[in-house]
């Protein structure tokens, strides 16, 4: 069959772009076959060479030329199946002009000046959730614009110690002539000589180190496991099967593909301003999506696309403590008023004397329907002031709020690294229920917690504002459940599994789009009184033995009572002079506008997770109509009761 008849994959080499430039380049993609639109979104932008588009080499050229116009590296090439397997290295053999692999049957020569496609791959996975861990861990201290992938020389570190296999692909007039496979502790390494050492993974390393000494170009690719390809799904232990020697063929498979788009080069050279240190020609050094995307879509919401990273990233700062309240807690309050309630209802109704007065003076009047009335009206007519609240207040961008009630459309990015409780992942905003069952077996409510106390920021095409969730009614759509001790994404182990305890989760996470409506006010920058503040310096004084040395003024190993004075005085004046300092300071931009509930108990302050200000109204629309139609059920209710107990007898 000719090459050119057969299926063929379009493989892009992902890149960090900015969301404006990849927008574009999707609408002009937006028709080409094959192409998937929320697919290409995220395969564009990552790590390593990912799978864009299947189809014919006809249909895919007007794709590729569409990708190189606008400066990604991408190739078309046959999807066929390999056609050299790389054979299992036996011993080998060292000489100043060549090295000799010794497999089942074959001598297989590399000649200095060779080129070579050596693959690095961990056989197990591990490097999988490794890494997912590694970007989650920069998410939630850098955030999602500047969170930083694992570096090669980590990745390679990584594969090593867990379950790490070397394929070689030695090239010859632009072919593939030979392939080797290298299993640490499965072959003679006596031919290293000195460089022998006793670990299995180091000898592996060394035949690698010889390798890239004796070819002309060695091409290295590490993203086994991380690019997207096809055919090339790595499978774990926990799978079950023969995950082992189902991982070897989606190896072999993987470096089949790297080794033809080393082969074939690149359509168009990459542009100096997009191009990304890499080992490997062709795999990117800026994100990764593959695989790891897949299995956090699953999880997570849609993001936004992240913008490019700072140069230089620094670390959030840590949430804000939660201030102390005097008292119960509203959810706490409602749980014992709600107990006491039902307890008494029930135990009233247990006495017949007292079920008997409720059915004549409240029911048969038309009191009690009269009261169910009235509560479906006031319902239906909050809701009905919500719709048209939302409807009628226009949307402002952040950088001209005018101060008062305003609506924001903006995609959320911290202001601190706050993450959820439970899955621990980088969020904006969560609320952690947990629930316990009870003797009945069912679900009762033990603890509420959530982040009304971090603020955050929205951003528009225009700039940030501050939206601070305190007393908001925040309506998430991601949304997760598990049970007590149960395993999260950052812990190793899973604790035991309590399955009378469950906790439901939801979250906001960064870069999600919300609608927000509140009050826009000036943000005045509020500090604690200078002795609250005295007070805690003095306390963090305490902890540190060696700032306290510096107070020593006798050397005797203690503080006395007027070196302690003295320290106080320093650390007072100190504290004074940061606020003089800071008096005249104003605040950055993005920090002077904050969206808080109004004062006003009737306005509205809404955080929602939604698509568009439609589904929002739609939603309060959905609540106002049966609220309504109870209360002409219940009105009519109360006039029938009215009517039969006015009725003379």
């Amino acid at each position: 069959m000719a090459e050119t008849s057969l299926p063929h994959l379009l493989v892009v080499d992902s890149v960090a772009t900015g969301s404006n430039e990849l927008d574009s380049l999707l609408t002009e993609l937006d028709g080409q076959p094959g192409i998937d639109l929320y697919l290409a979104r995220q395969r564009l932008i990552g790590r390593g060479p990912n799978l864009l588009a299947e189809g014919s080499q006809a249909e895919l050229a007007e794709s590729a030329n569409i990708l190189t116009r606008r400066g990604w590296r991408c190739w078309v090439l046959p999807n066929a199946l390999p056609r050299l397997v790389p054979t299992r290295l036996r011993s080998l053999n060292i000489e100043p002009d060549m090295l000799t692999f010794f497999t089942a049957g074959d001598e297989i020569v590399l000649e200095r000046g060779m080129a070579v496609v050596a693959v690095l791959a961990d056989l197990s996975g591990s490097i999988v959730g490794k890494h997912l861990k590694h970007l989650m861990a920069q998410k939630v201290y850098n955030g999602i614009d500047k969170a930083q992938p694992i570096s090669d020389e980590d990745l390679q570190q990584a594969i090593l110690r867990a379950k790490p296999v070397l394929d070689l692909y030695l090239l010859k007039d632009g072919s593939v002539s030979s392939a080797v496979r290298v299993l640490p502790g499965r072959f003679d390494p006596k031919g290293l000589g000195e460089s022998m050492s006793l670990s299995a993974t180091i000898n592996l390393q060394r035949i690698l180190e010889r390798v890239q000494e004796y070819a002309s170009t060695c091409t290295l690719a590490l993203d086994f496991g991380l690019a997207n390809l096809p055919g090339c799904r790595v499978e774990k232990a926990t799978d079950g099967g023969p995950w082992e020697q189902q991982n070897l063929a989606s190896l072999s498979r993987y470096g089949w593909l790297v080794t033809g788009l080393a082969v074939a080069g690149s359509i168009r050279p990459i542009p100096n301003s997009m191009e990304n240190p890499t080992v490997v020609p062709g795999l990117g050094n800026v994100a990764y999506v593959g695989e790891l995307l897949d299995e956090i879509r699953e999880e997570m919401p849609p993001l936004a696309e992240p913008a490019p990273p700072a140069a230089t990233a620094a670390p959030l700062p840590a949430p804000p403590p939660r201030p102390r309240k005097g008292g119960l807690s509203k959810p706490q309050l409602l749980s014992i008023c709600g107990t006491a309630a039902g307890t008494a209802i029930f135990l009233a109704l247990d006495n017949n004397a007292f079920a008997q007065a409720v059915l004549h003076y409240g029911i048969r009047p038309g009191l009690l329907p009269a009261a169910l009335s009235a509560a479906f009206l006031w319902g239906g007519f909050h809701f009905l002031r919500l719709k048209r609240r939302v409807e009628n207040t226009p949307t402002s961008k952040t950088r001209s709020l005018a101060m008062g009630l305003v609506e924001i459309h903006g995609q959320t990015r911290r202001k601190y690294a706050l993450v959820s409780p439970m899955s621990q992942l980088p969020c904006a905003y969560y609320r952690l229920r947990k629930y316990r069952k009870d003797r009945n077996n069912r679900w009762k409510l033990t603890s509420c917690k959530e982040s009304d106390h971090v603020p955050f920021y929205l951003e528009d095409d225009t700039g940030r504002v501050i939206i601070d969730p305190q007393r908001a009614t925040v309506r998430p759509r991601s949304r997760q459940q598990g049970f007590g001790g149960q395993q999260s994404l950052l812990m190793d182990k899973p604790s035991h599994i309590d399955r009378d305890e469950k906790w439901i989760e939801e979250t906001i996470a960064e870069g999600t789009r919300l609608y927000i409506l509140g009050q826009a006010k000036e943000n005045t920058q509020r500090r604690p009184p200078l002795r609250q503040r005295v007070i805690e310096s003095l306390r963090e004084l305490k902890k540190d033995p060696a700032a306290l040395k510096r107070y020593d003024r006798n050397g005797d190993g203690q503080i006395c009572e007027q070196e302690w004075s003295e320290a106080r005085r320093l650390v007072e004046e100190q504290l004074l002079h940061q606020s003089l300092q800071e008096k005249g300071r104003s605040l950055p931009q993005q920090d002077r506008v904050i969206i808080t509930r109004p004062q006003q108990r009737s306005l509205p302050f809404i955080i929602a997770e939604t698509a568009s200000e439609a589904h929002l109204v739609r939603s309060y629309s959905l609540y106002t109509l049966p609220l309504f139609g109870g209360a002409v059920l219940t009105v009519v209710w109360t006039v029938v009761m009215l009517v039969e107990y006015l009725r003379p007898t």
